[in-house]
């Protein structure tokens, strides 16, 4: 019985070395993708997201940049690949670079010196890194309120989504994005004090003020809040449209969902797309833990995108620090930014 027991237990185990040498194997025959991300002065840059994905629609990998701004992604099939780093909050411009060839069991060296955006490197105009970075540590289960909802009350660092899919705008909306891109954002709502990005996908901070019947989420842009009706009411037959539209909110499980429309249309969507009255969103927002809150969100415009366009982002929690009034100085960010 002890003999046929051991012997047994030899051949289910046998299988499993054959899978972890097999893998082993596979490894060896696979490349690599190393280097430092530095910025325009040369000094490290950590936290910062690297893409890299396998031309023309194969396989993807991403590694995070250490303090000393180091990176690699290794297990990477021999071929040619692009690499990318989406925008670092206001501070840096998004990063690409193409025809990078891995070769099977060699690692490719490749540098990156990222650009300032639109704060011009500037100390003390850009926290993303700063707040994301100071509250790595976080952990806990996530909270539930009185009557045993998940409980999103907090200030919450806001993330884009590092590795979007690119958007299908209609030819009208992307020659004006190309436009917009081209021209440093001149034309920006925001570079005329008003609402420019009104859906939740920007580096800044965001606060849930959570009630059972009302959500509020306050944040560091104009118009600087906006409502989630809980009380069961529907969109008004014929909404009256503005900057931050009407937004009604239920729970699915543990995950709040929030159905908007009624936008105007003189904001724009990520990329710098514009975008009609026809916006409809959905939001979702899930806590998986204390620090987390996973935010999906689905952007709709028959208007302007040949399909919906889906963001997937990971906000952190940032118990800290509290939401500022923030004053739009317009003459300020044309003498800056725009050199008018």
């Amino acid at each position: 019985m002890a003999k046929n027991a051991r012997m047994n237990k030899c051949i289910a185990i046998f299988p499993v070395l054959w899978l972890l040498a097999s893998n082993i194997l596979a490894q060896a025959g696979r490349g690599a993708i190393t280097g430092t991300v530095v910025d325009p002065d040369g000094n490290p840059v950590a936290g910062a997201t690297v893409n890299v994905k396998l031309m023309p629609a194969g396989a993807a990998g991403s590694a995070v940049s250490t303090a000393k701004g180091d990176f690699t992604i290794s297990a990477l099939a021999a071929g040619d690949y692009e690499l990318s780093i989406p925008p670092i909050g206001f501070t840096f411009r998004p990063y690409s670079r193409s025809g990078l060839m891995v070769r099977a069991g060699e690692t490719l060296r490749t540098d990156i010196r990222l650009q300032w955006n639109l704060n011009l490197g500037t100390i003390g105009d850009d926290y993303y890194l700063d707040v994301r970075n100071r509250y790595a540590g976080i952990n806990g289960p996530a909270p539930r309120t009185a009557d045993g909802k998940p409980d999103l009350s907090g200030v919450w660092q806001g993330s884009p989504d590092t590795s979007a899919e690119r958007p299908s705008p209609l030819e009208w909306a992307a020659t004006i994005a190309r436009k917009n891109v081209e021209n440093s954002l001149r034309d920006s709502p925001t570079a005329q004090c008003l609402p420019g990005w009104v859906i939740p996908a920007q580096p800044i901070l965001y606060k849930f003020v959570q009630t059972p019947a009302l959500i509020v989420l306050l944040f560091e842009l104009e118009p600087h809040n906006r409502q989630i009706f809980m009380d069961g009411r529907s969109h008004p037959a014929d909404p009256d449209p503005s900057w931050v539209g009407h937004s009604i909110g239920k729970w699915e499980g543990d995950t709040l969902v929030v159905d908007t429309i009624g936008y105007n249309d003189r904001s724009w969507l990520p990329t710098a797309i514009p975008h009609t009255e026809k916006l409809h969103v959905i939001e979702r927002y899930r806590r998986p833990d204390l620090a987390h809150l996973n935010v999906d969100v689905t952007i709709d415009d028959p208007g302007a995108l040949t399909k919906p366009w889906q963001l997937h982002m990971t906000w952190t929690l940032a118990p800290g620090e509290e939401i500022l009034e923030t004053v739009c100085e317009n003459d300020q960010y044309r003498a800056r930014v725009l050199g008018k």
